[in-house]
């Protein structure tokens, strides 16, 4: 894997926990205020579940790091929450790549 690949991987990590960390804010006084937000936690919780491991392989520098398993199980997070658009993950990570190729080319 080469490094724009590298930094794409993990830009879309620091992304995806910019996005989880305002959980930690939100003011869960009432069990209705936990019920309001169920689906956020849950989405969240998937969303760590799918990235916990490139998170690891980041930090090992990728090594054995299975890209096609990445992207199979980012389909099943978003399976899971579809209401989430998890797609814009995908978008990022394939903007960074398209993104570096082109200052590549010039």
């Amino acid at each position: 894997m080469d490094e724009r690949c590298k930094t794409a991987y993990r830009y879309l990590l620091y992304q995806a926990l910019l996005e989880i960390r305002p959980l930690a804010w939100y003011r869960f006084w009432t069990p209705l205020g936990w019920w309001r937000e169920r689906r956020r936690i849950k989405c969240a919780g998937v969303i760590a579940d799918w990235l916990h491991n490139l998170a690891q392989h980041s930090a090992f520098n990728f090594e054995r790091f299975d890209e096609e398993r990445f992207w199979k199980d980012f389909e099943y997070a978003r399976s899971c929450c579809p209401e989430f658009v998890l797609e814009r993950y995908r978008q990022r990570f394939d903007a960074m790549i398209s993104e570096s190729e082109s200052h590549l080319e010039h």
